[in-house]
């Protein structure tokens, strides 16, 4: 019975070292540790590093209806930015605000500018655990830009948008093609309102948690863009992103708790 005993634990020991031994032959080494960055996708939404390579995931195309029907994101994003810089889409009413712009592009066939877009603007703070607008523009807009390559240089967008009241129609049919008079006639509003909203309490709740960070002195570095895009590396190699409400506030953030914490490493585009 002992030598029964002892065969069998020695067959499991084998067994489990073959195992393990199987493998690694075909690439079942130990798992990767990757760093916790954080990618921030389209939709306002995170993704963090995977896999062997530690790459960042593919960000998710989400439900359809939500889609802006770009298919150049860098282009969406100049337009967003330059929506950013112009006061009839963007303004505050209050210091500690957050300003975020949606597009929808109207004729997605259209490869070269013009190009002709839903635009909705909003001014947002959380309060209470939820968003709440402070202001805000949602329009049709018309957007040129020279039809050129380049890294779309904002000073040299335009913009052209309907009037208000009994100018409305008029101006629809002067500034759009025709082929596209009922789509912002009947325009559904639903769809870019969820994707402005996801973005911006994805965005503000990231940055207050930056900001909360730098307090506790738990930050070892922070980078921002010239597009407002904020990141904060802890001290534990987490990375948090997020968009701040106006340019090189998380530099002075930064620099004001300093004395308190040390040197945290800045970085500027």
């Amino acid at each position: 019975m002992k030598k029964t005993f002892i065969f069998f634990i020695v067959l499991l020991v084998v067994l489990t070292g073959a195992w393990f031994g199987l493998r690694f032959l075909i690439g079942g080494e130990e798992p990767i540790a990757c760093t916790q960055d954080a990618k921030l996708c389209p939709d306002g939404s995170y993704v963090g590093r995977t896999g062997p390579d530690c790459e960042f995931a593919e960000c998710s195309l989400g439900n359809n209806e939500l889609s802006s029907n770009f298919g150049n994101n860098q282009i969406e994003k100049a337009i967003i930015n330059y929506l950013l810089t112009q006061k009839h889409f963007s303004w505050k009413t209050r210091d500690n605000s957050h300003n975020f712009c949606a597009v929808e592009n109207l004729k997605p066939e259209n490869e070269l500018f013009p190009l002709y877009v839903w635009a909705s603007c909003k001014e947002y703070i959380i309060q209470d655990g939820k968003l709440k607008i402070l202001s805000g523009a949602s329009v049709p807009v018309k957007i040129d830009y020279p039809n050129e390559l380049s890294f779309y240089d904002l000073s040299k967008f335009s913009y052209e948008v309907p009037g208000d009241g009994s100018h409305y129609a008029e101006d629809i049919r002067r500034i759009f093609p025709e082929d596209i008079w009922q789509h912002i006639f009947d325009f559904n509003r639903k769809n870019i309102i969820k994707r402005i909203e996801s973005i911006a309490f994805a965005n503000i709740s990231s940055w207050e948690l930056i900001k909360q960070a730098i307090t506790n002195c738990e930050v070892e570095s922070v980078w921002q863009t010239h597009d407002r895009t904020v990141g904060a590396k802890l001290k534990n190699g987490e990375e948090l992103v997020a968009v701040e409400p106006k340019i090189d506030d998380i530099i002075n953030i930064a620099e004001a708790f300093e004395s308190k914490c040390g040197k945290i490493l800045m970085g500027t585009e």
